[in-house]
């Protein structure tokens, strides 16, 4: 360990707060032969009373799906059963031990986590991956998802990686350590040792250090070489050098062995039966093995053999023929024979291909299903993409470039998803039912990765057609469209949906159709024509509703029509059936729903618990424009609580929002800058904020401009543009009308009041407060009482003032808006009214995890039951329920669940 103190003192560290119930990880990054195996030797050396588990990164098995996973956690699958019945049916599904439908990527991952933290509750974990950049993409993801919650667990995560070749095993969130040569005085030492009385001329070696850069493994090799003349070129890059090197050893010492390891180096970590067979094929001498004589090449490890340096293999592997890689791969492919090993023999002869190879590439698309069963997203991707280069048929290359975006897609692979649906999109002869999923997959990836205006445009041209080819197929796409346009701020898409379903003949008993009805009667309502509630059949279907994307979208046409209890129970049902499905990408999308509900009922702890988890979510997944959007909600949130992050959130937002091109993000980000200056009395800030959002003087506004009318109103009138307001009011007013949900008529009747110069004020906000009364819209109530408490303190009707303001304050403290209950607390002392600062409730006082998990507590869930549901172990549940029991000041779960059922809003 020569020249390493800095490294190994990290990671002995790390081991070090593992021990102590803190655990973390690092990824050891460098070139070949830097030290990167060493390091993790002597991690694995000093992690005494560790429970070590150890897995390599191979070439060949990159692209099988939790290949390194299954290695990793092989010694310990005998606990797996121990795990809650979904996390032990996804792992044992996985990995061969049971049958069932494929478990989801994020529920393997939470899957992996609870296994590690079961196993750490005997003695802490060490989990070592060496040659991560040759791990497989699932494999990876997992890892990436268990490190970023280590907080709270005695385990620790040891991996090392080249930059430089593999995939990219950069994980978020794990520290990286980059190694570089070893200084002069640790490279001299390291020579002196290892090459004994032999010693180099100063000029030798000055050479070799500058040749090697300080790479300890090439000093090693290269040491023994005889240096090249003086004057002579830089030599070659330093990975062909120790190839070369260990090329030369190899064959010096093994030239007749050399057939026999090439077909080692190509077979991966398959079993020594699959090699002995594809030996026999080509008739490669397998007693060199049984006798020990290879030893110091390759290790067995009681099922497979490795070799014991990657470059060793590497440089084995590339000294064969293209030839003859294409011959050791065919009979690794004939040696594969058994169902489970079907994707390891299609792989084997997609690399024995060299042209157009239709079995081939039937055998890889067929793989495909096996391994999508397997829940191998990644895998799926690798196979289809190789099946579409064997492909001469242009339509079936195609169709197989969108199978495999499809996977890119579920395995949050969005910059290769668009790859690949570029590559499909340039094949000529795709007809109409090739190029409508083509474009459906295309703004899904625009959705979650880019903006809805370009997700909107790409399937506009396809809509009719999309409903004449296969309607129930394409609900989703026609409900999404219909979600696009209020997200783009484009209200003609509504017009343009009503028309186009507005003589479909639609079966009120199937869940498809029933969705698409609902869309029909928001259509209807929208522009002004009497919406008839849904039948008992169309409720029935809908509440049959499997697909969490689709449940969302229902809600959101639901709640669109005022049909509230619904619109939350879709909302609901899909989070949990998500939760259940351990699909992170649906469960990021719909957690943005669930928040912006939770903010229109004033439940702003629960809203930043839903957009805080929906964040986390959404960058794990790769859907950047969802994360987007579920941060806009933290920023609205904060400003509605009255945070002082609040303004720098927003303008973050705000900035990425403009960028991406999300009009949704970015009107949520306005909204809660036009509040913050709203609450701070800077009211022509305000209205600049607020009519940034969009058009509001039009004769349809769209509905994220028509959201922040009723606040605009109030910033101008304070502002003392009376007119400005009055032509704002006139223009929400008339849409209210038409809205079938009464939120928008009480808000309407507010802005009336606030521009009202003809003594009619007090009966608008009568009514705006009798409608208010009836909704489950705490801020909005509590926003009118606090507005027309003011107006009546200035008419010098105090008492009065003082009934509605004292409502405003409680109403204000009980959900947390502490910025709008000092405003309503300075209008009550205005009056002339004592009182004292109000107290936030117990629950404001919990971080968005823990408010969470006190909720799930106060719904009678077990620790076990929380962790399974918001994606994290048991042991991280428990630290933080015993921090709300301190900040609350209880001290059992009984109690909990009273404060709960005391304060969270109804």
């Amino acid at each position: 360990m020569l020249g390493r103190d800095d490294e190994t003192d990290l990671l002995e560290s790390l081991l070090r707060h593992a021990a102590e119930g803190r655990g973390g990880g690092l990824i050891l990054l460098g070139e070949p032969g830097i030290g990167k195996t060493t390091l993790l030797s002597h991690a694995e050396e000093r992690a005494a009373g560790f429970l070590v588990l150890r897995a390599v990164g191979a070439a060949p098995e990159s692209d099988l799906a939790y290949a390194t996973l299954h290695q990793l956690l092989f010694p310990v699958l005998g606990s797996v059963d121990e795990l809650p019945g979904p996390q032990a049916r996804a792992l044992n599904i996985l990995f061969g031990r049971a049958h069932g439908a494929p478990p989801d990527p994020f529920l393997v991952a939470l899957s992996t986590l609870s296994l590690l933290s079961l196993l750490a509750g005997a003695r802490p974990v060490l989990c070592v991956v060496d040659d991560a950049h040759w791990a497989d993409q699932p494999t990876l993801k997992t890892l990436a998802f268990v490190a970023r919650r280590l907080d709270d667990e005695p385990v620790a995560l040891a991996l090392a990686a080249r930059a430089d070749e593999g995939h990219d095993a950069d994980l978020p969130d794990v520290r990286r350590v980059p190694l570089m040569g070893l200084g002069r005085a640790a490279a001299e030492a390291l020579l002196a040792e290892r090459l004994g009385e032999r010693r180099l001329t100063d000029s030798e070696q000055n050479h070799l250090l500058t040749a090697t850069g300080g790479n300890p493994l090439a000093l090693i090799e290269l040491a023994g070489r005889r240096p090249p003349p003086e004057g002579t070129h830089e030599p070659l890059a330093m990975t062909d050098a120790l190839q070369r090197s260990f090329l030369a050893r190899v064959r010096a010492r093994h030239a007749e062995s050399l057939p026999l390891l090439q077909l080692i180096a190509a077979h991966g970590t398959g079993g020594v039966d699959t090699l002995e067979k594809a030996a026999a094929t080509l008739r490669a001498d397998t007693g060199p093995l049984h006798r020990a004589e290879l030893d110091e090449l390759l290790t067995y490890d009681g099922t497979r053999l490795v070799f014991r340096h990657p470059l060793i293999r590497s440089a084995i592997y590339h000294s064969a023929t293209p030839d003859r890689r294409a011959a050791i791969h065919r009979a690794l492919a004939a040696a594969f024979d058994s169902l489970a090993d079907q994707h390891r023999r299609a792989w084997h002869l997609g690399q024995a291909a060299v042209g157009p190879d239709e079995q081939a590439a039937e055998e890889l698309e067929r793989s495909a299903e096996q391994a999508a069963l397997r829940g191998g997203p990644a895998a799926a991707m690798a196979a289809l993409a190789r099946a579409a280069e064997l492909t001469a048929d242009g339509p079936r290359r195609g169709r197989r470039l969108w199978s495999a975006a499809h996977a890119a897609a579920l395995g949050g692979f969005t910059g290769k998803a668009a790859e690949l649906l570029d590559r499909a999109e340039r094949e000529p002869h795709l007809d109409e039912e090739d190029r409508i999923p083509l474009a459906v997959m295309r703004a899904i990836v625009a959705e979650f990765a880019g903006s809805p205006e370009d997700a909107m445009d790409l399937i506009r041209p396809w809509m009719p057609r999309v409903l004449r080819l296969d309607r129930r197929r394409f609900t989703p796409t026609v409900a999404m469209y219909a979600d696009l346009g209020s997200r783009a701020n484009r209200p003609g898409a509504w017009s343009e949906l009503a028309g186009w379903l507005e003589n479909l003949a639609l079966a009120p008993d199937d869940p498809e159709d029933a969705v698409l009805l609902l869309l029909r009667r928001a259509c209807r309502a929208r522009s002004g024509r009497d919406a008839a509630p849904a039948t008992a059949e169309e409720g029935a279907a809908i509440g049959s509703l499997t697909d969490p994307i689709l449940m969302t979208l229902a809600g959101a046409l639901a709640r669109g029509l005022g049909e509230h209890e619904l619109s939350r129970r879709l909302y609901r049902d899909a989070g949990r059936r998500a939760r259940t499905d351990g699909s992170l990408g649906a469960l990021a999308w719909n957690l943005e729903y669930q928040a912006a509900d939770e903010i229109a009922r004033g439940r702003f702890g629960l809203a930043q618990a839903y957009a805080e988890e929906g964040y986390q979510f959404a960058r794990e997944v790769g859907q950047p424009s969802t994360a987007c959007r579920n941060r806009g909600l933290l920023a609205l949130c904060a400003a509605l609580q009255g945070r002082p992050d609040a303004a720098e959130l927003a303008a973050d937002v705000l900035a990425e929002a403009s960028s991406r091109g999300l009009a949704d993000a970015r009107s949520y980000a306005l909204r809660a800058l036009g509040l913050i200056e709203l609450g701070a009395g800077r009211y022509r800030e305000a209205a600049r904020h607020l009519e940034a959002v969009g058009d509001w003087d039009t004769d349809t506004p769209p509905d994220l401009v028509v959201g922040v009318v009723p606040d605009l109103v109030e910033a101008l009138v304070r502002a003392g543009e009376h007119e400005r307001a009055a032509t704002a009011t006139a223009r929400y007013v008339g849409w209210a009308g038409h809205a079938v949900s009464p939120e928008p008529a009480a808000l309407a009747a507010r802005c009336r009041a606030l521009i009202s110069t003809d003594g009619t004020a007090d009966d608008h906000y009568a009514q705006s407060l009798r409608v208010h009364a009836a909704l489950d819209a705490p801020l909005e109530h509590a926003r009118t009482q606090l507005l027309l408490g003011e107006r009546l303190r200035r008419d010098r009707r105090r008492s009065e003032a003082q009934h509605h303001l004292r409502g405003a304050v409680e109403t204000f403290r009980r959900i947390g808006a502490l910025a709008w209950a000092g405003r309503a607390l300075s209008e009550l002392r205005a009056t002339g009214e004592s009182v004292r600062t109000p107290e936030a409730g117990a629950l404001s006082t919990l971080t968005a995890q823990e408010l969470r998990i006190a909720l799930a507590v106060g719904e009678g869930l077990t620790n076990r039951e929380i962790a399974a549901q918001l994606f994290l172990s048991p042991r991280t549940v428990d630290y933080h329920l015993r921090k709300v029991f301190q900040k609350t000041d209880i001290t059992s779960r009984a109690e909990l669940m009273r404060l709960v059922l005391a304060e969270r809003p109804a």
